[in-house]
């Protein structure tokens, strides 16, 4: 078995495929964030509830449960792979996101979310519709220039091309 690594990905070649893992700091740091900032709100709303003329608190306390929740999926999703079988299947976990052999091709597209600049690596099947990976861990990056290394490994297994919308 061969590893290799992406800066926030592990990539594993396995005897029936390839397998993308988030390295371990990386998800020991997504953990750690989340749960940093569901103690602040849950301190935060502490405060506002010792001064009743505020109703701030019930606010802070939801936003705090949903940060938790966030910290909670990190978690349990930190070991889920993404594969890549042999015969071009695409799964995450359990879910099957691409049959074998119709992925067409890897796109780097502008994310639907976020900051501007931010893209996604989605995947593109031969029926033309566009795929994303559910996972927290690959769903999105900062800029072109970091899902370039990952759209190309992710290529290269399905031996397909990559292309770029702006």
């Amino acid at each position: 078995m061969e590893t290799a690594k992406i800066a926030t990905y592990v990539i594993r070649r396995r005897d029936d495929g390839l397998e993308f893992v988030p390295s371990s700091l990386y998800a020991t740091l997504m953990v750690v964030g989340f749960g940093a900032g569901a103690a602040t709100f849950l301190c935060m709303s502490i405060y506002f509830f010792r001064h009743p003329q505020m109703l701030f608190g019930p606010i802070l306390i939801l936003a705090a449960c949903l940060i938790g929740a966030m910290a909670v999926r990190a978690w349990r999703t930190r070991n889920t792979p993404l594969k890549i079988e042999n015969g071009g299947r695409v799964s995450y976990g359990e879910k099957e996101l691409c049959a074998a052999g119709t992925v067409r091709g890897v796109r780097i597209v502008p994310s639907f979310g976020g900051e501007v600049g931010d893209c996604e690596v989605r995947l593109e099947r031969a029926d033309g519709q566009m795929v994303a990976i559910p996972s927290q861990y690959f769903a999105g990056f900062k800029s072109y220039a970091q899902a370039r290394p990952f759209a190309a490994e992710f290529a290269k297994a399905l031996r397909v091309e990559v292309t770029e919308s702006h």
